[in-house]
């Protein structure tokens, strides 16, 4: 079954800075009933109105939050929140801005025929990028409701993981090697979260990680529960081995809502990632690509 679709409509100078911050759109007050609907995983049609006057492109919703900051053109302008209602979504395909024009598809559409005239533009574009589209939507979509890969332990003989600190500082260094805004010590509420990763500036974070290696894992989790709960972070655990038992009886009790939606990474993962990442990114400034 298909997730559900959307029709995001929006001026042209509004879309040029949704896709410049990487995909961040925002809604007003009177559409927080449609916002609310919106799932992770939802299809969304991107429109352009005129002089465009169609859809140049398709993604899908992957977080949700409220912000309390100006971020788009008439925002910036009048200094105030327009838009509190924001998502981000991962673009799977988006026309060039000087094919806008020439290339929408027209609307009012039904969305299968949005749909179908999609995939013709994909076809008559780029064809070898149709098909990676196909498969990543089937690919998502599949895997819907699945452990995520940091359920799986990796083992690595004769390695000593990381303390707490070293651990910190290896997941900062992932976010930047990732190109996402990466900070230690985020402030929230009272309190601090051990690492964050922002996509832009103006955003809240979208992944929250905290260090445990002995303490308190009851705060750790209440903190990552309240980043959640605050800003719909993708919220993470890095976890010594002989603190996991502990973690899964609060997940199964206390915390039992969040189980399903918290990621668990142990010590060992955070330094292997960190050491496939740094191989990566050397390779990409060998080549140029950096």
């Amino acid at each position: 079954m298909l997730n559900p679709q959307w029709l995001i409509i929006g001026p042209e100078r509004s879309w040029s800075a949704a896709f410049d911050l990487g995909g961040i759109w925002g809604v007003k007050e009177r559409l927080y009933p449609e916002w609310k609907a919106l799932d992770p995983g939802d299809m969304v049609f991107f429109y352009v109105t005129s002089p465009v006057s169609g859809v140049v492109g398709v993604g899908n919703v992957t977080n949700k939050f409220i912000q309390d900051k100006p971020l788009w053109p008439d925002e910036l302008e009048a200094n105030k929140v327009i838009y509190p209602y924001r998502f981000e979504f991962d673009i799977a395909y988006a026309l060039e801005k000087d094919r806008w024009k020439a290339d929408r598809i027209k609307v009012p559409l039904t969305v299968q025929e949005l749909k179908r005239g999609i995939n013709v533009l994909l076809e008559r574009s780029v064809k070898h990028l149709a098909s990676a589209v196909v498969n990543d939507w089937g690919h998502e979509l599949h895997l819907k409701g699945s452990r995520p890969p940091s359920q799986q332990r990796i083992v690595a003989e004769g390695k000593e993981p990381p303390n707490h600190t070293e651990a910190q500082q290896l997941i900062y260094e992932i976010g930047r090697m990732n190109r996402l805004i990466s900070e230690k010590e985020y402030p929230i509420a009272e309190e601090r979260l051990d690492v964050v990763w922002r996509r832009i500036e103006r955003s809240v974070p979208t992944y929250a990680f905290e260090v445990q290696v002995g303490g308190d894992v009851y705060h750790a989790l209440g903190k990552l529960k309240h980043a959640n709960d605050l800003w719909n972070s993708k919220m993470f655990l890095v976890a010594a081995e002989d603190q996991l038992p502990t973690v899964r009886a609060l997940l199964r009790g206390t915390f039992n809502e969040i189980e399903q939606r918290l990621g668990i990474i142990s010590l060992l993962q955070v330094q292997e990632l960190h050491g496939q990442k740094s191989k990566w990114v050397t390779m990409e400034r060998q080549i140029g690509l950096l």
